[in-house]
C-alpha cells in the first residue's frame, strides 16, 4: 500500500493541491492574528468551521482533477492494479495532508498564544487535544468529498461540504440530535475541549455544552463513518470502467 501512496503523492508534485497544505494553515494564522486578543479563540473556531472543511474539499477535488484532466482515469483503469487500493491510497494520502495542515495550524496557534494572545484562557494542552480530535472527526469528509468530485465534479463537494455543511453544522451542534449530523461533530466536541461555542463565543461556566460525555460518542461515530465511507466508495470505484 505504501507504494500506492507514494505514487499518488508523486502525482501531486508541483500542484496546487500540495501548495494548499501550507496555504490553508498559514492563511488561518494570518486571519487569526488580526483578531488580537481573540487570536486563539477565532483561530480555532474559524479553522474547524470554515478553513479545514474548505481545505479538504479543495484538496480532494484537485486530487481527482489530476486524473480527470489527463485521460479521465483511462490510464488507471487499463493497468493491472487494484482499483480499490488506488482509491484507498488517495484517501490515505489526503489523510496525511490533513494531519500535516492541522499540525502546522497547531504550531501557529501555539506561537500566537505565546507571542500575541498571552492572556488566552485556552491552554496549550487543550489546543493539542483539540487538534488531535479535529483530525479524527474530519477524516470522514475525505472519501465523501472524493466520491462527490469523481461522480459529480468539483462544484458538488464545494456546495455540499462547505456551503450546506457549515449551515447544518452550526444549526445542529447545539441540539440534542447533534450526533445525527456529521457536520456538527467538530463544533460540538470543541465545546468541552476548548470552551468555544459553535457561534464562536466562549461558553459560560456550567453551560450544558461543556459536558465532556460527547467526546467518546463523537470520536466513535467519526471513526465508524470514515471506515464505512472508505469501504463503500472503494468498492464503488472498483466497479468503474473506462467510458
Amino acid at each position: 500500500m505504501m507504494y500506492y501512496i507514494k505514487a499518488e503523492n508523486l502525482k501531486c508534485r508541483r500542484t496546487f493541491a500540495k501548495k494548499l497544505v501550507l496555504i490553508a494553515p498559514l492563511l488561518m494564522v494570518f486571519l487569526a492574528s488580526i483578531s488580537g486578543m481573540y487570536f486563539v479563540q477565532n483561530g480555532y473556531n474559524w479553522w474547524y468551521t470554515i478553513i479545514l472543511p474548505g481545505f479538504i474539499t479543495l484538496a480532494t477535488a484537485l486530487v481527482n482533477q489530476i486524473e480527470e484532466r489527463k485521460l479521465r482515469y483511462r490510464t488507471i483503469f487499463a493497468l493491472p492494479v487494484s482499483l480499490q487500493k488506488i482509491w484507498i491510497s488517495k484517501v490515505f494520502l489526503l489523510a496525511i495532508y490533513v494531519l500535516v495542515v492541522c499540525i502546522i495550524h497547531l504550531v501557529g496557534m501555539i506561537l500566537g498564544k505565546l507571542l500575541i494572545n498571552t492572556t488566552s484562557l485556552i491552554s496549550i494542552t487543550q489546543m493539542v487535544t483539540a487538534t488531535l480530535i479535529l483530525i479524527v472527526v474530519s477524516l470522514w469528509q475525505i472519501p465523501f468529498c472524493l466520491f462527490l468530485s469523481k461522480k459529480f465534479g468539483m462544484m458538488a463537494p464545494v456546495l455540499i461540504n462547505v456551503g450546506i455543511g457549515i449551515v447544518l453544522g452550526i444549526f445542529a451542534a447545539t441540539e440534542d440530535f447533534w450526533w445525527a449530523c456529521p457536520y456538527s461533530w467538530a463544533m460540538r466536541l470543541m465545546c468541552p475541549v476548548l470552551g468555544i461555542l459553535p457561534n464562536g463565543t466562549m461558553a459560560l461556566q456550567n453551560d450544558a455544552l461543556l459536558n465532556p460525555s460527547v467526546l467518546p460518542i463523537g470520536i466513535a461515530l467519526s471513526a465508524a463513518l470514515f471506515l464505512l465511507l472508505l469501504t463503500v466508495t472503494a468498492n464503488w470505484f472498483q466497479k468503474q470502467e473506462v467510458k
